[in-house]
């Protein structure tokens, strides 16, 4: 009877520090994930920082070319420190929330040559092609979206 005792406290003692064990490893993979998530998520939010744009035009006077198809003309400013994708694979553009389709968007830089990206502080041109001209003195929103989700938006009055 004597050896009893001790027997079933060293059970109940490797029982308790195998549960203690699988506690602390829980935590320990629990606490891990969240670092991990905390890290990522401090990456995309410094990559969302580093990019940044303006549309810089004059909301009472927008640039329109054509009597049909119309363009028109808006100038995208890269404010930010890291180049911005700057073609219509990369970039929506919507007017009062219908999506331009990319084949009637057209990317150039301030000279008219064909650019894929908007270097820091360099001002880029985007012009939307329209089958109908926007009604005269009407205002409007244009929203440009960047492939990060940055978006940025402009009331302008139409010409």
């Amino acid at each position: 009877m004597a050896a009893g005792g001790p027997a079933s406290e060293l059970i109940m003692f490797i029982v308790a520090v195998i549960i203690a064990g699988s506690v602390a490893g829980a935590l320990a993979y629990v606490t891990t994930d969240i670092a991990h998530g905390m890290n990522d998520r401090g990456a995309t939010l410094a990559n969302q920082l580093r990019t940044d744009f303006a549309i810089i035009n004059d909301p009472n006077n927008i640039p329109v070319s054509g009597t049909g198809p119309y363009n028109y003309t808006f100038y995208i400013k890269n404010i930010g420190k890291e180049p911005i994708p700057f073609t219509a694979n990369a970039v929506q553009v919507f007017i009062n929330g219908e999506i331009v389709p990319p084949s009637n968007l057209t990317f150039t830089d301030v000279s008219g040559k064909a650019i894929t990206a908007l270097n820091p502080y360099q001002v880029g041109i985007v012009n939307v092609t329209r089958g109908t001209k926007l009604t005269s003195g009407q205002y409007y929103t244009i929203t440009v979206v960047l492939e990060n989700g940055k978006k940025r938006s402009l009331v302008f009055k139409a010409p």
